[in-house]
């Protein structure tokens, strides 16, 4: 719809039509002379449901706009940044793969709204450098290939992308990827710490290699627009954060029990107890959204393929009111 040229809102608030209450986050397209062709045609070919009303419903709205997307990878190629490259051509995002030079060359809004940062393509907080073994001999790869080479880097490329954010950009980070909101100085903390020596849990008090976990979601953040207030998700011993209460930040999934698991194992989940796995933060006129859950895992994980396309909307959707 949004390339065609239609108008696409999120509404802040539940609305009624047809006998029945839409939830918020519910799509309200606004009527043109192509839009009646345009939803016929989707409601045939993919199955959807609309429903005609005859004003628009009042309140507060988000206007969806078309984004510009980079998914970061690097020379040699990240699994779950391949997976996400694969996930946005099969539902209709398109995007282009963004490698650690351009990173580092800065002026990223003049390409990209919405940058998406998989697990394991940043540094962790302290490491300098992502772990990718050492590159080739430039003179060993194909010319064309050449700019698809390089590290990316807490000092060189962590500027780049606080810039960017800075800017008005936003940044889905994903898994161990979401430590940039501690490189950032966002106002949280590691939840996964042994209270009496303030390090990393061990494993043998915290380990949970790849298990089906329930949190707790808030369905009026727009990042969990279409969901339910309980989520199963995948986790695999990733990060989970404590907020702080400084204003924006805002957490949009956590752990509401130390009993979350569903299905598979998990050892000391217990300490998952009140940790937050998905947050919102405000940096500059931009938003980092950050995901310690896998929420694409392997393109599995379809219960939870919301937060990540909700996310690549919201960032630049701009504020709308209707009367």
């Amino acid at each position: 719809l949004l390339s065609d040229g239609e108008d696409v809102y999120w509404l802040k608030n539940p609305v009624e039509a047809g006998g029945k209450v839409y939830p918020a986050g519910t799509i309200y397209i606004e009527a043109r002379s192509t839009t009646a062709q345009a939803l016929q045609t989707l409601a045939k070919e993919v199955g959807l449901n609309f429903e005609g009303i005859t004003s628009r419903p009042a309140g507060e709205a988000l206007r969806l706009k078309q984004q510009r997307i980079g998914v970061v990878d690097v020379y040699g190629g990240s699994m779950p940044s391949g997976w996400v490259q694969w996930m946005c051509g099969q539902y209709g995002f398109p995007c282009q793969v963004v490698y650690p030079q351009e990173l580092d060359a800065g002026n990223l809004g003049s390409k990209y709204d919405v940058l998406i940062v998989e697990d394991g393509i940043l540094p962790e907080p302290g490491r300098g450098e992502a772990g990718r073994g050492s590159q080739p001999d430039p003179e060993s790869i194909p010319a064309e290939h050449r700019d698809k080479l390089g590290a990316i880097t807490e000092a060189r490329t962590i500027p780049q992308l606080r810039q960017f954010l800075a800017e008005g950009g936003t940044i889905l980070a994903i898994g161990r990827s979401s430590g940039l909101g501690l490189m950032l100085g966002l106002p949280l903390t590691n939840a996964l710490v042994d209270g009496n020596a303030g390090k990393p849990l061990p494993p043998e008090k915290f380990y949970i290699p790849g298990a089906v976990l329930q949190a707790r979601v808030d369905p009026s953040h727009p990042l969990a627009y279409g969901l339910p207030e309980k989520l199963d998700v995948f986790y695999s011993n990733n990060p989970v954060y404590r907020l702080k209460g400084a204003p924006g930040v805002r957490k949009v999934a956590w752990f509401d029990t130390g009993r979350s698991l569903r299905s598979g194992w998990a050892w000391g989940q217990e300490h998952l107890n009140g940790g937050v796995s998905v947050a919102e933060a405000e940096v500059g006129k931009g938003k980092l959204l950050l995901y310690g859950i896998l929420v694409a895992f392997r393109a599995h994980p379809h219960g939870t393929f919301k937060l990540l396309f909700n996310g690549i909307y919201y960032g630049n959707a701009s504020p709308a009111r209707f009367e």
